[in-house]
Parts: C-alpha cells; structure tokens; sequence
C-alpha cells in the first residue's frame, strides 16, 4: 500500500470459497468487475490460500463438506497472520443459532443465498473500507514517514509481543543496531536533502536484506536504524549483520568524506534468549548491541561486531 493513499476496489483481493462450482462462478461472476477475485473449493484450500497470499476479504460458504465455514473461520482468526482478514459468511439457511455461531467465531457480517448482487457488493465494499482505513492508520501510527520503516512507536508497542510469542516457544531474539557512517559530514557536504535521500537508500537496503516476515527494520533515530530477529542463533544474527554492512557497502553511494568514497555503515549485534528480554525489557537487548556497535565504530567502521 502507498504511504499516503489507500488502495482503491480494483486492487482488493477477494477470496471466494464455495465448494459448489456454480455458486463460485455466479459470485465471481458479480465481484469480478469491482475487485480482484480469487476462488477456493475447500476450506482447506481456503486456509492454505490465505496463509499464501492474505486475501483483504473472505466470502465464506458455510456448509462444506470437509471443514465446515465456521470452522475456516475460528482458524482464519486463531492466527495472527490471518485473524484481521474480514469474513463474510454466504448461507442459504440462517436461524438464530447459526446466526449467532458466525458472531462467535468472528465473522464480520452474513448474507443469503440467493444473494443480491448490489447488496453483497456495497456490504463487501463496507468492510473493505473498515480493514483498509485500520490498515492505513496503523501505518501512519507505526511507519517513518521519511523512510517507511517501522518507527519506535512500533517498536515500543508491537515488538514486545512480538517477543513474548518468541519467549512462549522457548526461542531466541536478535538485535542489530546499525549506523551510516560520517554521515554528519554528508550532511553537511551535500546538503540535508541528499541526506534524506541517503536515508531512504540505506532504508531500502536493509528493507530488502532482512527477508523473514517477522524480522522487523525499525529507524531508530537519526541515521540509525534497530532489525529485530526472531528465532535467530548467534551465527545467524552475525551473518545477517554482515550482509547489511556489504549490501550498503555494494550500493556505492557516493560520499565523499566517507570510507573508499562511499556510504557505509558500522552495525552491533546481540542475541539472549527471549524469555531474559522478557524479563529485562527489550531496552537491555539494544543496549547490547548498542555496545557492539560501539566497537564497531572504534574499531575503524564499515563492519559488524557482537
């Protein structure tokens, strides 16, 4: 999603799951030219395609023959991948008991078969706007503005939680604290634009080295930036804080006040295990690394260290 835009119908990913093929074509047939559709044939396939690709929507039959809508629905919220996804249930008898089963399990609305199509539309469109307004002011809540990395609002809200899942499963956290080196003296070289520019570059870079989904790229402040690794080893974390540091180096953005005449960064790491940053706060775990980073520095930077 744009930074500052919310994504129009057209881009909204609609999951259709009947196990009857004419109830998936008619359906289709009057979302189609709104939004994008996509359809599955169990509640099975439904759970593996939303797990896969996180659909903005669910349209949910609720009698199947292998795992009924109601139970597709208590696994879709179970997970914390899945459970923001907005379900529609799509029924063709509803009397008070299952009416409110699809309230117990967390559907966001129902509708009758045989269903009217304007209706259906306008009420999908509704929830649509819901998700993607949530959506959006969690990112403006949680996201540097300049860079569209997380922010420190996300990592003080969000990563200890993200950290007692971690603690719950008995696993270990890193933490990389990164630096742009003498980016003082670029600032004050080629102007606090470039500077900002230079930022989004470095931003973009460790954005497309740290890959796991549940890794986290936070800007810290300033020109540092924080990655937070969950179910990470030492030798992992180490290796990860390597490629950041030759990733950055490899761009060549020029500097020329900086080491070899380009943009270079220094990073510190540290790895505990999850249930002693549970106990310590996570502060503890970043000053760690902070340390790391130090040594980096004195050390002659352009490296990592932990």
């Amino acid at each position: 999603m744009n930074r500052k835009e919310i994504k129009p119908y057209a881009e909204c990913n609609v999951l259709i799951v009947d196990d009857e093929p004419m109830s998936r074509m008619l359906l289709e047939s009057i979302l189609e030219s709104v939004f994008t559709c996509a359809t599955a044939e169990s509640g099975e396939e439904a759970i593996s395609y939303c797990e896969a690709n996180l659909p903005d929507l669910v349209l949910l039959d609720m009698n199947m023959p292998d795992i009924n809508g109601l139970d597709v629905c208590t696994a879709l919220k179970a997970s914390p991948e899945t459970n923001h996804i907005p379900v529609i249930f799509v029924t063709s008898t509803m009397d008070i008991e299952s009416e409110n089963a699809c309230w117990e399990v967390g559907a966001s609305d129902f509708v009758m078969k045989p269903v009217n199509a304007s209706t259906l539309t306008h009420r999908i469109k509704t929830h649509l706007q819901n998700k993607l307004r949530t959506e959006f002011l969690e990112m403006m809540t949680f996201h540097d503005q300049l860079t569209g990395l997380y922010n420190r609002t996300y990592l003080t809200k969000e990563i200890p939680l993200l950290i007692k899942q971690v603690a719950r499963d008995k696993g270990t956290v890193g933490a990389i604290m990164i630096d742009i080196d003498y980016f003082k003296l670029f600032n004050d070289t080629y102007g606090h634009l470039e500077g900002d520019i230079c930022l989004q570059k470095v931003a973009q870079i460790v954005s497309d080295t740290v890959k796991r989904p549940k890794d986290a790229v936070i800007r810290f402040g300033g020109e540092e930036f924080l990655v937070v690794l969950p179910y990470i080893d030492h030798q992992g974390t180490k290796l990860v804080a390597q490629q950041l540091v030759e990733a950055v180096a490899n761009a060549s953005i020029p500097h020329g006040k900086g080491i070899e005449s380009r943009v270079s960064i220094s990073a510190g790491f540290a790895v505990w295990k999850a249930t002693d940053v549970v106990e310590d706060d996570v502060a503890a775990l970043i000053e760690d690394a902070d340390i790391s980073l130090f040594e980096a520095k004195e050390l002659g930077r352009n490296q990592a260290k932990g």
